[in-house]
């Protein structure tokens, strides 16, 4: 199966790896072409809550052979599907980090719930899952790349998943596509980056946008 509309068009796709918007090419498609149309070769992109890889595939092919894409997803199902995208399109950029994106580094309860994207860190998750904040991964390893881009779809974690990188977003100032999951929750990560010196633009009442002036 290829995806049939989008940045991702004509990639290499398990129909049933979710539903069928991910490759009929309907699903977030003007949020897909807004998020690919910022990116430059040579970019490196933070997919945080990857799923089952759509933005993944969509930025591996933005950023070409000079850029990376790191994806995070604590889901083992969706890590499965994950990788398998990765392979039958022969990506050579793309790392998977099979952890869930936080404000510390250890490890949390994970319910993956009855939709894979829908999966989040929950006290009365069912499974334990691998957490880390990205201030850790990015400057407690040699190699590791930091971000221009970083795309956020925690199920509810956004703000930890900002609070666990505040060192990364001061030093780097990536681009930041969020999507929030409250009224409440869109406002708090809202403060949290326009205190960090951020811009930001609602896409919808549930996806922000937001970058540095004059950072890119």
């Amino acid at each position: 199966m290829r995806v049939v509309r989008g940045p991702a068009r004509g990639m290499r796709w398990v129909s049933d790896s979710t539903v069928h918007g991910f490759w009929l090419g309907y699903w977030e498609l003007e949020t897909q072409r807004r998020f690919a149309a910022r990116l430059h070769s040579g970019d490196v992109v933070y997919d945080i809550g990857a799923h089952v890889g759509l933005y993944t595939l969509l930025s591996s092919s933005r950023v070409g052979p000079e850029g990376h894409v790191y994806a995070f997803e604590p889901s083992p199902k969706n890590v499965g599907y994950l990788k398998r995208h990765i392979q039958l399109n022969g990506l050579r950029n793309c790392t998977v980090v099979e952890a869930a994106v936080s404000d510390r580094t250890g490890s949390g309860r994970f319910d993956p719930t009855e939709h894979t994207s829908a999966g989040r860190l929950s006290d009365s998750g069912e499974m334990t899952v691998r957490t880390l904040s990205l201030d850790e991964f990015v400057f407690a390893s040699p190699g590791r790349l930091p971000p221009t881009a970083i795309k956020i779809d925690a199920e509810g974690a956004e703000l930890e998943v900002l609070r666990g990188g505040s060192r990364t977003l001061a030093e780097y100032s990536p681009f930041i596509f969020l999507s929030t999951h409250s009224a409440e929750l869109d406002r708090r990560c809202c403060e949290f980056l326009a205190a960090a010196g951020y811009s930001i633009v609602h896409l919808a009442s549930d996806m922000v946008w937001a970058e540095i002036p004059g950072s890119r």
